[in-house]
């Protein structure tokens, strides 16, 4: 019996999953950040060695019993820029047979069940990755706050808090955003987002947590409010576009995918998504996300190892993570 450690590890957290090579979920662990751009390398190797213990101790294995280690990191990016310096931590482990890849990578295998296509990733931040028929692969976005973030939770707070001002300025239209802000920063006036913005230094994530205070004000019909999360939308649709138009021709795709916490949560914004390519690719569906991310470095694991992701297989693993 193979015996896969599944791993997503993220700048926050990371997550461990140890599954047999018929799907079966045998335990699993959870520690701290494991990004080898944001921490120290002792911290993830930390965070990775107490998440892999951790799995070991709750399924009741072995590091022998391991056959292997299958890991979607945040360091990593979908060339496979930063592997390599993950590959040797985890041979300093004791873990010889290992699969590195980032955790887009991973996301993209598990929300399309391993095959091509395109995911749109719309989390704090987002980006898009294509992966053709033929393995060819396509990053659009992933630049960060300050080139664009388009869809993502921090634009549209950003958007949010951008629409508060002209309404209190009187230059814009009239919105709930404005008292919703103030409300989701415990502050007294809108001025006082001036401080918190610019003097506290409100990092990127945290003007992200304005994305729900303004979901839940379109969600009453505030046509502001509204028009945010059509345009992120439209916006994370274009990322798409072009991902599709770059991977040219020869590698033709039918699926496109979509994962993080803002497409999945907001309705809005993902029927402004879904509607924008439709469109411009009638030909090509968009799916709801159908495993997990560390689902994907478990499929992807199975690859390496031989092992083939039959409908079998696909049908228990699906019944595995509705189970947990």
């Amino acid at each position: 019996m193979k015996l896969i450690f599944a791993i997503d590890g993220g700048g926050s957290r990371t997550r461990c999953i140890a599954f047999d090579e018929g799907g079966n979920l045998l335990g699993s662990g959870e520690s701290g950040p494991s990004n080898h751009l944001l921490v120290e390398r002792s911290t993830v190797a930390e965070s990775i060695n107490n998440a892999i213990r951790d799995t070991l101790a709750d399924s009741k294995t072995t590091k022998a019993d391991v056959s292997l280690v299958a890991a979607g990191l945040a360091g990593v990016d979908y060339d496979g820029s930063g592997a390599e310096e993950m590959r040797l931590l985890f041979r300093d482990l004791g873990y010889q047979n290992t699969l590195i890849e980032g955790d887009m990578v991973m996301a993209h295998a598990g929300a399309l069940a391993g095959e091509s296509g395109v995911l749109a990733l719309a989390g704090t931040g987002s980006s898009v990755l294509a992966i053709g028929p033929n393995g060819n692969r396509v990053k659009v976005g992933g630049w960060g706050p300050v080139y664009g973030d388009e869809g993502s939770a921090y634009r549209i707070g950003q958007s949010a808090l951008r629409a508060a001002a002209r309404d209190f300025d009187g230059r814009g239209p009239r919105t709930g955003l404005t008292e919703a802000i103030v409300k989701a920063l415990g502050l007294n006036s809108f001025q006082e987002s001036v401080a918190a913005v610019y003097v506290k230094k409100m990092e990127p994530r945290e003007i992200a947590v304005l994305s729900k205070a303004a979901y839940a004000i379109a969600q009453t019909g505030d046509e502001v409010a509204c028009g945010i999360f059509e345009t992120a939308g439209t916006e994370l649709a274009e990322c798409v576009a072009s991902a599709l138009i770059r991977l040219g021709p020869g590698d033709r795709i039918s699926k496109i995918s979509y994962e993080g916490s803002v497409i999945t949560s907001c309705r809005l914004m993902r029927d402004s998504f879904c509607k924008y390519l439709s469109l411009k690719f009638p030909s090509v569906t968009v799916v709801p996300p159908r495993f997990s991310p560390v689902a994907g470095a478990y499929l992807l694991g199975r690859v390496k190892l031989g092992l083939e992701n039959s409908d079998a297989i696909l049908e228990q693993l699906a019944q595995t993570e509705s189970n947990n």
